[in-house]
């Protein structure tokens, strides 16, 4: 192109310079990869009802070579906060910038600033019904560790608060990330091996966000190889473009198993990995699922860096149970519903923990 470029100026050596469009700024690179980012890779615009191209139209007005970074972080929530999903994050380093709000937030909004009460209570009536002091297991991250365990006679009680062992496994490298499962499966089977001798186990994960590892917890409870659920990736070419459906499967663990009954007590507030590991134990036998729906936040975080260094995360799978029903937003449903209320709160009653160990008692070999 060059050369053809020197022989037009030596044909008409009078003909003015050829007039070349100047190269889009950092904002506005970084503002085209964001929307083609998740053009090409996000998994739900036609469930979440928004028209990508039309907010295209609305916002790529506003962004100029002038644009600060700042004001590029606020037009980029403003476009993503309608899809409402809890893996959409914008960050710069372990700064997290924005993060979507899934729509099945009860538990969260309810319980949020009473947190350490809630576990209070829940201990309480723990206690009250004849279990041990609760022993943690694993490093505190924001005031918890990842495990708790306590006995009363044949029933195991088991608090899993989150699906990773350090923060560096949940947005780490996929060295960290391989690293903290190993670390995870170590203190799960630790706390399988405290309550060895139990005859029902309680496994409570209402306020487990998610990290990684739940389909490989959930071998610790199976028996024999079982179909837990199918996935398909977004593809670039299409809103509705997805690879063929994958099958997911739960195999028994390797480590020490817990194979009688087991009541699995969640909230909308129990997501992705932990959602993994719900959808995983629903299909065993044993297992009896209690509370209320989990979240509906199940895909893996698909991943890029914008030309102007920010990170940003978005939903790229989709999941659906073996029967073919899409759970995003819907959540992994109960057996048996009930839900914990801020008025059962403040009468010191967690009342699905209650309806867990009267259950519990029923199963326990008397």
């Amino acid at each position: 192109m060059k050369r053809v470029g020197f022989l037009f100026c030596l044909v008409f050596p009078f003909a003015a310079p050829a007039q070349t469009a100047s190269a889009p700024s950092l904002p506005e690179q970084s503002f085209e990869q964001f929307w083609q980012t998740f053009r090409d890779h996000y998994a739900f615009f036609p469930l979440k009802q928004v028209d990508w191209d039309a907010t295209y139209r609305a916002y790529r007005p506003l962004i100029t070579a002038q644009t600060p970074p700042d004001s590029l972080v606020q037009v980029f929530g403003l476009m993503v906060a309608p899809l409402q999903d809890g893996h959409i994050t914008i960050s710069r380093g372990e700064t997290i910038l924005f993060k979507g709000e899934s729509r099945r937030n009860t538990f969260k909004q309810t319980f949020k600033a009473v947190q350490p009460e809630f576990w209070r209570v829940a201990t309480q009536q723990l206690r009250a019904a004849g279990f041990g002091p609760l022993k943690g297991l694993g490093p505190d991250f924001k005031g918890k560790q990842p495990l708790y365990v306590s006995r009363s006679g044949g029933i195991g009680y088991l608090h899993l608060t989150r699906n990773f062992a350090d923060i560096s496994g949940a947005i780490g490298t996929d060295a960290q990330e391989k690293k903290d499962q190993q670390r995870l499966e170590k203190l799960f089977s630790q706390a399988l091996k405290q309550l060895s001798g139990c005859q029902v186990l309680l496994l409570d994960i209402r306020d487990d966000g998610g990290g990684h590892s739940g389909v490989e917890l959930a071998g610790h409870f199976a028996t024999e190889r079982q179909l837990t659920s199918y996935k398909a990736l977004r593809q670039p070419g299409g809103y509705d473009r997805f690879t063929a459906p994958q099958p997911v499967y739960v195999t028994p663990a390797a480590g020490p198993r817990f194979t009688g009954p087991v009541i699995l007590l969640t909230s909308d507030q129990t997501a992705s990995a932990a959602e993994d590991l719900t959808i995983a134990l629903s299909t065993l036998p044993q297992v009896t699922h209690i509370g209320t729906a989990t979240k509906g936040m199940l895909s893996d975080m698909y991943s890029v860096t914008l030309p102007n260094g920010l990170d940003v995360t978005l939903s790229h799978q989709r999941y659906t149970t073996p029967a073919g029903q899409l759970l995003e937003d819907v959540g992994v449903q109960p057996d048996v519903v009930i839900e914990n209320t801020a008025a059962a709160l403040a009468q010191g009653q967690d009342p699905v923990l209650q309806q867990a160990l009267a259950m519990a008692r029923q199963r326990a070999p008397r």
